[in-house]
């Protein structure tokens, strides 16, 4: 970290923030950001109205629940290829003094990194100077990032409508795929086109059914009618045909009429084909198989067990999110300290697999069996009874003894 170009970290202590920390989302500077100039797919697409598709909330609460439910753990390098685990703020309570849990910040970090690309984490210090929290900063509240040396300097907005500048060190990026390495490129504003579209069909469905024609058939007669004998033969059809009562019943109508059903089929208006489209079009934007976003009868193409799903799940998608994590974080911890997430509960297979593989590794020689019963949550083997003492051979008898008493 460059002392001409970043600030001591103390300057931020827990003092400064007896509130949560608050940040501003409503810079009019930042609307550019998520607009394409010259092209207008029917408006800006923002945080809500993409969450309220629910292929899109899915797969984007799938993503971070997931890897929020991974414990992310710091080690200590111990060289040789050996480590140890350590306490640390990351693992227990990467928000520091404030009352978020480390999966809901871990969740709100996914969430900023899969919306727009980009994770930003204000540093919090006591008043030794020492790294005790990392706050999610909002990526809208940071309205401008720009080089300065080799640090990056980000302009942040407040909530009371002023701005302030924090570097390297006093801020943490977890940058998505980017162009030009100040920021990464938002999926809200990348996907737009589509994701307009998977809106536009859902609004299209909900007017079919909210205003569409929803009538059952029509009826029409031979010759010509007023409209209060109309009323009258319809009042009479639907008192003998609408209804639970007339259920099977026979009806009998003193007139010629024709009945024409009245049929509007979600196939030929495309509904459910554009619909669907729109779902493989947000499991492709995250890298996911369509049947992980609830589709009746669809299938992976990763296997077909769940261990292979999972497997596919953490190398094609999750790794990625992760190691930027992992990486990001490795910047502001002592050389000797790194963070890594522990994929063992995703990937583990069934109790039956489990334990053929702990019996494998300690036949191996890899675990002894304590190791192997501590994986299964299990206390140590008692410690096997020490065994009796055996008993003295009969000592011979005294020579001298025997002289004298032969004496």
């Amino acid at each position: 970290m460059g002392k001409k170009k970043r600030r001591a970290l103390a300057a931020t202590t827990v003092e400064t923030f007896d509130t949560t920390p608050s940040y501003s989302i409503g810079d009019p500077a930042f609307a550019d950001f998520l607009r394409m100039s010259g092209v207008n797919w029917g408006g800006d697409v923002s945080e809500s109205s993409a969450l309220g598709l629910t292929a899109f909330y899915r797969a984007v609460s799938l993503i971070a629940g997931t890897v929020a439910g991974l414990p992310l753990k710091v080690y200590r390098d111990l060289g040789n290829g050996q480590r140890e685990q350590v306490p640390h703020f990351l693992s227990d309570n990467p928000a520091g003094p404030y009352d978020l849990s480390a999966f809901g910040w871990c969740e709100t970090v996914m969430l900023h990194q899969l919306l727009h690309a980009d994770a930003f984490l204000k540093a919090i210090t006591n008043e030794a100077g020492e790294l005790i929290g990392l706050w999610p900063i909002h990526p809208l509240a940071v309205t401008g990032v720009r080089w300065d040396g080799a640090d990056k300097v980000f302009t942040v907005a407040l909530a009371n409508g002023k701005s302030e500048e924090l570097v390297t060190g006093e801020v943490t990026q977890i940058m998505g795929m980017s162009s030009d390495g100040l920021r990464g490129t938002p999926p809200l504003s990348l996907f737009r086109q589509a994701l307009n579209t998977a809106k536009a069909s859902d609004a299209a469905a909900n007017r079919s059914f909210v205003t569409g024609a929803l009538i059952s058939g029509l009826v029409t007669t031979d010759e010509d009618i007023d409209s209060e004998e109309a009323k009258t033969i319809k009042e009479a059809l639907n008192a003998k045909i609408v209804g639970t009562e007339n259920a099977g019943a026979i009806a009998f109508v003193n007139r010629s009429l024709k009945f024409s059903p009245w049929k509007m089929s979600n196939v030929d208006a495309q509904f459910l084909e554009s619909r669907a489209f729109g779902v493989e079009e947000i499991a492709r934007m995250f890298g996911l198989p369509v049947n992980l976003l609830s589709v009746s009868g669809a299938v992976s193409n990763w296997g077909t067990g769940v261990a292979e799903a999972n497997l596919g799940l953490q190398k094609y998608v999750l790794m990625g999110h992760t190691s930027r994590i992992e990486s990001a974080v490795r910047a502001i911890l002592p050389p000797d300290l790194f963070a890594e997430f522990d994929y063992r509960g995703l990937l583990q297979g069934s109790p039956r697999e489990e334990i053929e593989l702990l019996i494998a590794q300690v036949g191996a020689g890899l675990l002894t069996a304590d190791e192997a019963r501590a994986i299964m949550n299990r206390p140590p083997l008692p410690a096997p009874p020490k065994p009796a003492p055996k008993a003295l051979p009969p000592l011979d008898d005294d020579p001298d003894e025997l002289e004298n008493e032969s004496a």
